[in-house]
């Protein structure tokens, strides 16, 4: 991490840490007492799932659970994905260790659908995309455009709110799965410090976070809160050696990389991350404003390219090294090189590299490479807004709000092969970029129907307008330089740069307009109905709704239940990308191309413009108490109709003849092409059990809660994209039964934690090869934590994420040649790092 970024972050705590006992004014504590009574009743209302004002959780007809920034505190990273992951059973994150851009930002599961079914709010307000679509990660979330939520710091988090049920007819696309609500910190008085270090069992993977809070008053009864957190994670290293790598080692050859592959978590640092939260009186009504800055950076390995046998770089793929003419016209013939055995003969290649008229890269890597990519990740929004109310009851409120996301590529220590000796060994591969702006007006009202209460009415409009722009990278990262005609690939190895045909920007707009009502019929008889019709400047329009009613049968016991239909839009970047990837196969030169389905090129293949996912969501729960124990049990059952997938189909001679007769440029090197189609339906249906207590135990006081989830999705159609290996890891690539045990207890100054994470088996396709299957059996995870209070102001902590240092049993295929030194499944909920241990100050006033 840039050392100013650090200390500034450093320098802000330890200045806050300081002055923040001495600047508490006697009169400050009653103050405090009654923001602390505020926030206890705030914290019983949600903003998800109804449209009612001061709702409370209890009293809903969809299951919501609410996550207070102090049941999130205890974490042993600093992710926020790492704490949801602990923290919501049928939330799951995958490790992606290399996946091109995936491993950038980490896609993230709601009831085993795929990333971009979870809408994702701050404040209430729709977040945008990230810029990453997950071209190469496995399983569920191939193809998906999901939200980059990293740069959501949890210092900033006042709560979060996840509501279990689909939702679209409330909130527009993706709320397949359900929706997370990120509700930043509103305290004026708040000054939260942390200082956070940690590392593995391993002795890698070091991370120091440090992070802080700080509130003020504006005018007579606003506030503004600012968030800063800054984060610095080293990498990790969990495979072994690939044998093909120690072979040359052993035969003495130099340079060669141990291990070839490293397997672990990127190197992640200039991570920083700002929130600011804001409101104040203004006029008849309140002015708000919320936003984030925030940058990181990324740096991990790729495979490792053999001096003998990489095609297209030191090898022809017909048993001979690729050796460059410098001087064809000298008629002077640079000779072969033979590669026998998978050695090239020593003799051979010791003839050309005396020769100054020819060259193999094994000059200048003698003993392979291994490519590093990464780059930086940035992300900003903003939100403007007024809202009020009148003494008639209607409530406003007016925002504009604009979000984007940027993915910078880079790779290093790797060629453009088609340059020969003159190539770089680092490349600005370009960028893509995902904006949006959204205009949004919502009201309510209250209307007397004479039924137990007024029937709330609600009632909005958004414009949405998003914008996917991809730019070039450098031109010595996609262009031919010359040698291409001698058979050396071209493009940048390992990820090629994004040429100037496929850059581009590419927009998209939608208006959409609902309405939604919801009375108490009766004192114990709750019912709620909303209609939303959208319009998208691309594919059309679509029209959904949801009833959802709740019933109180007893003081203790409540029945509730809902059916809505859903709808997930194909976000812009599915519909625009453009991609080329230069491969060499059968001794050619050929060309993949990742197109839009609209393309002449995929529509002769069968693409057609994308339209959106269809879904059908049924929820039937139960909510009730059993003496001091409060228990929710919901069953849930979702198909989703023409889900998106991304298909991958190889171009015969006669298509591209009829390519060339339309004047496509390089047609005749396109041997496949890749585009995302409507072609599978599935099945998600499950139960989500959550039970907590509290009670008085050895003079401190407990609580243990245990939340369950069981999720089993089906494929009910394949369509012509799945084989039955495919729609089987799409099935079981998560654990079909998550649980979470929590135990928690104070006494006095100490309190502590311990939390068991159960996964069930797990099945995933080894480097996304159908022929490579790989099943994980169940594991259990116990994380726990200490906490001692130091004083009035500060807190220390210590905790072991992992505690008994689990990792999933190695594959089958572990230790063999060809499979790069990945020991491990490579995408497992828990990860393969194993335990990491950590150490955290707070300073905390307010506590």
């Amino acid at each position: 991490m840039p050392g100013y970024r650090l200390t500034f972050a450093l320098s802000t705590v330890f200045f806050g840490s300081c002055v923040l006992a001495a600047s508490q004014e006697p009169g400050q504590s009653r103050q405090k007492d009654a923001i602390d009574s505020a926030e206890t009743y705030i914290e019983e209302v949600v903003v998800i799932g109804t449209r009612r004002r001061e709702r409370s959780i209890g009293s809903l007809p969809v299951p919501v659970d609410v996550l207070s920034a102090e049941k999130m505190k205890s974490r042993s990273g600093g992710d926020i994905l790492e704490v949801l992951t602990s923290q919501v059973p049928s939330f799951n994150v995958a490790r992606e260790p290399i996946s091109d851009a995936g491993t950038m930002i980490r896609p993230a599961n709601l009831r085993g659908l795929p990333a971009d079914s979870t809408l994702i709010l701050v404040n209430g307000k729709r977040r945008h995309r990230g810029a990453v679509i997950g071209e190469f990660v496995s399983g569920i979330n191939k193809g998906a455009q999901g939200v980059d939520i990293a740069p959501i710091a949890g210092i900033a988090i006042k709560r979060l709110e996840v509501l279990r049920d689909g939702s679209t007819a409330q909130y527009g696309s993706d709320a397949i799965a359900g929706v997370l609500n990120f509700i930043l910190e509103d305290n004026p008085e708040a000054r939260r410090m942390e200082i956070q270090y940690g590392s593995t069992y391993e002795g890698d993977g070091d991370q120091i976070i440090v992070s802080g809070t700080f509130g003020t008053h504006l005018g007579s009864d606003g506030f503004a809160t600012v968030s800063i957190q800054a984060r610095d994670s080293e990498p990790t290293s969990r495979g072994s050696q690939d044998p093909q790598a120690a072979r040359l080692i052993a035969l003495g050859y130099e340079s060669v990389p141990d291990p070839a592959v490293i397997w672990g978590s990127p190197k992640v640092d200039d991570d920083f991350s700002i929130l600011f939260n804001a409101a104040t009186q203004f006029g008849a009504g309140e002015l708000y404003g919320f936003g984030n800055h925030a940058e990181r950076n990324y740096d991990g390995s790729f495979y490792y390219r053999n001096p003998n046998t990489r095609s297209g770089v030191f090898a022809d793929g017909a048993g001979y090294l690729l050796v460059a003419d410098l001087t064809p016209d000298d008629g002077n013939d640079c000779g072969s090189v033979p590669v026998i055995d998978g050695l090239a003969v020593p003799s051979d290649l010791n003839a050309v590299i005396e020769d100054p008229g020819c060259f193999v890269f094994n000059e200048m890597f003698p003993g392979g490479f291994t490519p590093r990519f990464g780059g930086e990740v940035m992300d900003a929004s903003i939100t403007v807004g007024w809202r009020g109310g009148s003494t008639d009851g209607l409530f406003y409120d007016f925002s504009v709000s604009s979000g984007q996301n940027k993915a910078i590529y880079r790779i290093r220590n790797t060629v453009n092969a088609s340059y020969g000796p003159n190539t770089p060994t680092a490349f600005n591969l370009g960028s893509q970029t995902q904006s949006e702006r959204m205009v949004n007006a919502d009201f309510t009202v209250p209307f007397e129907i004479g039924t137990a209460s007024p029937l709330n009415i609600a009632f909005g409009g958004q414009y949405h307008w998003e914008t996917f722009t991809m730019k070039a990278g450098d031109i010595e990262s996609w262009a031919p330089g010359g040698f291409e005609s001698q058979g050396f690939s071209v493009g940048s190895n390992g990820f090629q740069g994004f040429s100037a045909d496929v850059a581009g920007k590419f927009n998209r707009d939608s208006y959409a307009g609902y309405l939604d009502l919801e009375a108490d019929v009766t004192a114990h008889w709750l019912v709620s109905a909303t209609a939303r019709r959208e319009h998208f400047s691309d594919f059309g329009s679509t029209l959904d709704g949801k009833l959802a009613t709740r019933f109180e049968v007893t003081p203790d016991f409540a029945l509730r239940t809902s059916v809505s239909s859903g709808f997930r839009a194909p976000s812009i970047g599915q519909s625009s990308l453009r991609r080329a990837a230069t491969v060499f196969q059968d001794g050619q030169l050929t060309e993949s191309l990742t197109l839009p389905a609209t393309d002449p090129i995929a529509m002769l293949k069968g693409g057609r413009q994308l339209q959106p996912e269809e879904s059908v969501n049924w929820s039937l729960g139960t909510v009730f108490s059993f003496g001091p124990v409060d228990m929710t049990l919901d069953w849930f059952h979702i198909t989703v109709d023409d889900r998106i997938a991304l298909t991958q189909q190889r171009l015969s001679d006669e298509d591209q003849a009829a390519l060339l007769t339309r004047n496509i440029v390089g047609a005749e090197t396109v041997r496949a092409v890749s585009f995302f189609v409507n072609d599978i339906d599935t099945r998600t249906k499950g139960l989500d059990f959550v039970a907590e207590t509290g009670f008085d135990w050895a003079s401190g006081q407990a609580n243990l809660t245990l939340a369950c989830n069981v999720t089993d999705t089906s494929v009910t159609s394949p369509g012509l994209t799945l084989s039955n290996a495919g729609a089987k890891e799409l099935a079981d690539s998560l654990p079909n039964v998550r649980a979470i045990l929590t135990f928690d207890y104070a006494r006095g100054s100490w309190s502590g934690l311990a939390r068991l994470n159960y996964y069930s088996e797990v099945y995933e396709h080894l480097f996304n090869d159908e022929t490579l299957d790989v099943t994980t059996g169940a594991l259990a995870v116990l994380d726990i934590e200490l906490t001692r209070r130091l004083s009035e102001n500060f807190t220390a902590s210590a905790g072991v994420g992992n505690l008994f240092d689990k990792q999933p049993d190695k594959h089958r295929f572990s230790g063999q040649s060809g499979f790069a030194g990945a020991d491990f499944p490579l995408n497992h909920p828990i990860g393969f790092n194993g335990a990491a241990w950590y150490l955290r100050l707070n300073l905390d006033p307010d506590s």
